[in-house]
């Protein structure tokens, strides 16, 4: 059955940019998919604080759904949100991660096919991830699953996995591996979760590898390092919005009209996802030639 609710994790401080990294996806989110309903998924702490990307998101979302919880890092709340939504979220909904710009009406979406929907993760499990799964005796599936953008139905089936995601996740957190996505592969794979495979479009993971989808829907930027850098309009309008309390508009609007998420264009695997052929070439052409040093 489908539905137009999509959600948003959210554990922030004054420390990260996630509250901002929001408020940005979720404005191009209603920019280009005008009947999306928008739930927020949080915890006490980041909705009592008084920033103007909290107050942007309140005002965006349809509903902000706040869960408590003792004394824990935003990181850790965030991950034991992420993985206990389908218990406290009623209904199918599309998960999307904070860090991710929504260039193409994706209403869509929310009409999978399967139970559970997701894009191929391009990246390799981390060895922390291994060695934990060795040391448990977790099975790993020969193909991953990247969880920033998930379809999920409202089943017995996918509540009894998601509550299997969060044990595995706070058996690992007790050994100090924190990464939330590994614990729903093993859950999904002891489960034999049936997953339709949505097409790298619907989540473009650009840091890795850009030119795996073209023209994607939704581009997901990543977190890392985020403070260091400004290559894409999150990075750009989730900085000025912590600093000045405004998003720039003519940029969000320039993103919107173009689906361009990059402040620069120079890699060949840039203008590929922008289905820009020819100019893919001639930056090839200038890498190849480009005189040393």
């Amino acid at each position: 059955m489908p539905s137009s609710q999509f959600v948003y994790v959210l554990a922030s401080s004054d420390q990260d940019y996630f509250a901002e990294m929001a408020a940005v996806s979720v404005a191009t989110l209603h920019a280009t998919t005008p009947d999306a309903s928008v739930t927020i998924l949080s915890d006490c702490e980041t909705e009592r604080r008084d920033t103007q990307a909290v107050r942007l998101l309140k005002d965006m979302a349809t509903r902000w759904i706040v869960y408590p919880f003792d004394a824990h890092s935003p990181m850790q709340r965030s991950r034991q949100l992420k993985l206990g939504m389908r218990e406290s979220i009623e209904g199918d909904f599309v998960f999307l991660d904070c860090d991710t710009l929504i260039a193409r009406d994706i209403s869509g979406l929310a009409g999978h096919r399967g139970d559970f929907a997701a894009v191929r993760d391009i990246g390799n499990p981390l060895p922390a991830i291994l060695e934990m799964a060795d040391r448990a005796g977790w099975a790993l599936p020969r193909r991953c699953f990247n969880s920033g953008v998930l379809g999920v139905r409202d089943t017995p089936a996918l509540r009894a996995a998601f509550a299997d995601a969060l044990n595995i996740w706070r058996q690992a957190a007790a050994e100090g591996v924190f990464y939330d996505q590994f614990a729903f592969w093993v859950a999904f794979e002891r489960a034999k979760t049936a997953i339709e495979w949505l097409p790298a479009t619907y989540n473009a993971q650009i840091t890795m590898k850009s030119y795996a989808a073209i023209r994607p829907h939704i581009f997901h930027v990543f977190s890392l390092q985020f403070a260091e850098r400004d290559s894409t309009v999150l990075h750009v309008l989730a900085k000025q919005l912590k600093h000045s309390g405004e998003i720039n508009r003519e940029i969000l609007a320039a993103f919107v009209e173009t689906g361009n998420p990059w402040m620069r264009l120079s890699r060949p695997g840039q203008y590929i996802a922008l289905g820009r052929p020819v100019d893919a070439a001639a930056a090839t052409l200038r890498l190849l030639f480009r005189a040393p040093g």
